[in-house]
């Protein structure tokens, strides 16, 4: 407001009737509801509000249109991924990470895998697979020849699999022949052979990665079967990542690890056994018994049911 009362063109604006006009050109709608949630009984601006409208009457139709506003990719961009980032965020509080997968079976990989997938579509991520399926569109629309695809796919394979496309590619080149990306080349025919052989190894839809025409309904499902079983080998592969994370974090909270610690357990019930062996009879050794053997089944429920741990009677 101290702003808008110390404006040389408001003052103007309530006291002269040509800077009403040329408020009247000039102002945006944006600037008559500032002043109008504003305005705080303020007698210039509400001057200069009445005498906005004076003129926009008088001038009807000859106002020229709005300009539209200007529109910032760049910051467009931030605040998208910023949303995206806070979709992200608050969705994995409620996913559980199946850390004794072991125990409960494929079943929670292929629901903790699924959780992520519908939290990243939420966010406005597209499915992992078709991501890739286009960037590698992408590469070999602009790529001259199998070697410069092979390159510029490297971070959308595996290093092994990269390899062994890598090496089947300079077999080729090795007996002479050049390889494009044309289809019916020569060159490109062997170097197919090879892929198939090395997508074989891999257990990798063979038929999909050297078939340019539409897939049959079998290949579409085997396709499928096969981005199933990859989904699950990923989620095993970062899991244990996380198991391994979490340990080392034990590990690091702890003065000892947990393997030192395991083996001092072991070794003192061990020394425990053989002092109750040698006083059988005694109350005291007869009550251990009971303890250690009721400790025994609750380590084994514990196992045999981790998530839900044991069943306690009344």
């Amino acid at each position: 407001m101290a702003l808008l009362r110390a404006s040389p063109l408001l003052r103007t604006l309530a006291h002269d009737a040509a800077g009403l006009r040329g408020m009247a050109t000039e102002a945006s709608k944006k600037d008559i509801v500032h002043f109008l949630s504003n305005q705080d009984s303020d007698v210039e601006v509400d001057s200069a509000i009445k005498g906005y409208m004076r003129a926009a009457y008088k001038a009807g139709k000859s106002i020229p249109p709005e300009k539209p506003e200007e529109v910032y990719e760049l910051s467009s961009k931030v605040q998208r991924k910023y949303i995206a980032a806070q979709i992200v965020d608050s969705g994995i509080q409620g996913v559980s990470v199946p850390l004794a997968w072991e125990h409960e079976g494929p079943a929670s990989l292929n629901r903790y895998a699924a959780q992520l997938l519908s939290i990243g579509a939420k966010a406005g991520f597209e499915e992992p697979m078709v991501e890739v399926r286009k960037r590698v569109a992408e590469k070999a629309a602009i790529s001259g020849s199998a070697k410069e695809l092979l390159n510029s796919i490297k971070p959308y394979t595996s290093p092994e699999f990269h390899s062994a496309l890598m090496e089947a590619l300079a077999s080729v080149e090795a007996d002479g022949e050049s390889v494009s990306l044309d289809g019916a080349s020569a060159g490109y025919k062997k170097f197919a052979e090879k892929v198939k052989a090395v997508a074989e190894a891999h257990k990798l839809p063979w038929k999909m990665l050297l078939d340019n025409s539409k897939p049959s309904i079998g290949q579409t499902k085997e396709y499928a079967a096969w981005v199933q079983s990859a989904r699950v080998a990923d989620t095993k592969a970062e899991i244990s990542v996380l198991q391994a994370e979490a340990t080392a974090l034990l590990d690091r909270h702890l003065t000892k690890s947990a393997q030192q610690i395991k083996q001092e357990q072991e070794a003192a019930m061990a020394a425990l056994h053989k002092r109750i062996e040698a006083n059988k009879g005694a109350a005291w050794a007869e009550q251990y018994k009971k303890d250690l053997a009721a400790l025994a089944a609750y380590d084994a429920q514990c196992q045999a049911d981790p998530v839900n741990g044991p069943k306690i009677s009344a």
